[in-house]
């Protein structure tokens, strides 16, 4: 039985309320305020698709520089070349040179415009990392980094979401920093008479500790508790960003929190006195950077109706991976010690902005994740004006088996579905050694299959459009004749940001690839780009990639490229509505 499970759970006192019982709706609302040689050519242009309505402002964006970083940003620089990481290549191919200055202020046309539609977005500051996801009475609740607090946002369904201000501020104890939330129905810790939620999050007055903050109106407000720290800083430099939940087999509280190069696994039945219980991760994985947000959840395997643990984390800045990643494990859980299955390295995503993923407590029978759409190379120096940031869409996951190799697989949430317009029907589109335009927008979903039996490579061409005489885009490709998967921005217009060190600066134009070889001659693409976002779910899942994207607003075109003839043997593209 795993910790989803009914009966004397402690989370699980009684049955969710209905969602219509959650706060507000979607309408009440707040107003918004050159390639390299390295890097492949840019086929021939079709003739440009017209811009949607939504395309305004200038043409090519320059970032702000905050000088805002988490930590201090104590993670690593961005190296230089071509990398290969546990099969993950990265090739770094830029310009140079920065992008055209342009005004940034939140009011201007092109904040505006890369403001995402659908993927949530703070309405000022600096997002960063999704904090005590939960479900409580039939509200989502999305708790998350902002400049040292926890900003609070609340859900009927995971999409349309209601921000409602900063829940956990600054106070003696320091920084509220990143952690979790969990469900405390049976009243374990004497804080929540008839049951409510409970925060564990780091502070950081005295060194990094573990807090706690509870609340018993559904998340509206929130009490320190009195003894914090419950879990005092030991000496170290890095221990943080503690995920809680409740491990029905040997009844008790589970914290995992990242201690620098492994995390630590501790027990409590009160939520306030903890014991540790094990450390994992010295010599296994990636350890090319400081260890974060780590998590731990059980999934069945379709292959052959197993249950396995899920033991994720990201790994911070570094130059192996020319910035941020994340990765994860698999393996047995006892309630005290991972056992993982093998030393694989398993990185979660093949782009280059997903970070920090943490799952939802209290979804019986579904496992659901969110990230940070970002990169600790360049957190807040993207041309977004005033608010910088944004999630990824919510992800529903599962284990499969493929070549032996027990993966990882991420989906987007049904919920998402309520979105949709009207559809295009992409079917029968081909391109043979050009591009052939399927449509324009930069709020749309993209599903469709493609027969590359007679192509050496395939490829999508999105946000594409010419600016200055010359081509912007995000490429999303599959090349047949090496074998890997790509997602290429080294195209997409904007080509350096400033870096982590004051006065330094990053690329941003990279190109990253995996291995990879289509089943049999088709390849399954699903893709959900939002102004400056882009998600890739290839074949079905088993392989995704995240990835921010900032041509110039104007840029709406979407176009299929192939060498050879690639064919769209079923597929549509459809607009999405707004959800904020």
């Amino acid at each position: 039985m795993t910790d989803e499970s009914h009966g004397a759970h402690p989370s699980h006192p009684h049955h969710p309320t209905h969602p219509a019982e959650s706060a507000g709706s979607p309408s009440s609302l707040e107003p918004e305020p050159t390639q390299p040689e390295a890097c492949p050519p840019t086929p021939a242009d079709t003739a440009p698709v017209s811009p949607s309505p939504e395309a305004t402002g200038p043409q090519d964006p320059q970032p702000r520089r905050t000088g805002l970083r988490r930590r201090t940003l104590i993670l690593g620089a961005a190296g230089a070349g071509a990398l290969i990481v546990g099969g993950a290549i990265l090739v770094r191919c830029s310009t140079g040179r920065r992008s055209s200055p342009t005004p940034t202020a939140t009011d201007s046309p092109a904040s505006a415009a890369y403001r995402p539609a659908y993927h949530y977005s703070p309405a000022t500051g600096n997002l960063a990392d999704p904090n005590g996801l939960v479900l409580y009475q039939g509200e989502y609740h999305l708790f998350h980094q902002q400049d040292g607090t926890w900003g609070h946002a609340i859900s009927p369904d995971m999409v349309h979401w209601k921000r409602q201000g900063t829940a956990l501020k600054h106070d003696a104890q320091g920084l509220a920093m990143s952690g979790s939330c969990v469900v405390d129905g049976a009243n374990t810790s004497g804080l929540v008479t008839g049951g409510g939620m409970v925060a564990v999050y780091t502070s950081t007055e005295g060194g990094e500790a573990q807090s706690l903050a509870y609340s018993t109106d559904q998340g509206r407000s929130w009490q320190r508790f009195s003894g914090n720290p419950v879990i005092p800083n030991d000496g170290r430099k890095d221990f943080r960003d503690p995920k809680v939940f409740w491990h029905e087999d040997s009844k008790a509280w589970i914290m995992i929190v990242s201690a620098g190069d492994h995390v630590s696994l501790l027990r409590s039945t009160d939520l306030k006195a903890w014991s540790h219980a094990s450390d994992f991760g010295q010599g296994i994985g990636s350890h090319a950077a400081v260890w974060e947000c780590p998590d731990l959840f059980p999934l069945t395997d379709s292959s052959d109706g197993r249950t396995r643990w899920v033991m994720t984390l990201s790994v911070g800045a570094n130059e192996e991976t020319a910035g941020s990643t994340a990765q994860y494990f698999i393996g047995d859980f006892d309630g005290s010690v991972f056992f993982p299955e093998d030393r694989d390295t398993r990185f979660t995503d093949i782009g280059q902005d997903f970070y920090a993923a943490q799952s939802f407590e209290h979804v019986e029978g579904r496992r659901v994740w969110m990230a940070w759409l970002g990169n600790w190379n360049y957190p807040y120096s993207l041309p977004t004006g005033d608010w910088r940031g944004e999630m990824s869409i919510p992800r529903e996951l599962s284990l499969t088996t493929i070549g032996g190799k027990r993966t990882l697989v991420q989906m987007p949430v049904p919920e998402l579905d309520a979105l949709r317009g009207r559809a295009t029907d992409l079917s029968g589109l081909k391109a043979t050694d050009t591009v052939t335009a399927l449509g324009a927008g930069r709020t749309v979903e993209i599903d469709l299959t493609l027969d590359v039996s007679q192509a050496s490579e395939a490829w999508l061409g999105l946000a594409r459009g010419t600016v200055d005489g010359k081509t912007q885009e995000v490429r999303v490709g599959v090349d047949i004749s090496t074998g890997t998967l790509y997602l290429d921005r080294t195209d997409g217009g904007l080509t350096q940001v400033d870096g982590k060190d004051e006065g330094a600066t990053t690329d941003f134009a990279l190109r990253r690839q995996t291995q990879y070889h289509p089943t049999g001659s088709t390849v399954r693409l699903h893709l959900y780009l939002d102004r400056s976002s882009l998600e890739v779910f290839v074949d079905d899942g088993t392989t995704v990639g995240s990835l921010l994207v900032f041509t110039a607003p104007s840029c709406q075109e979407i176009v299929l490229g192939a060498k050879g003839t690639a064919t769209i043997t079923s597929g549509s593209l459809t607009p999405l509505a707004a959800a904020l």
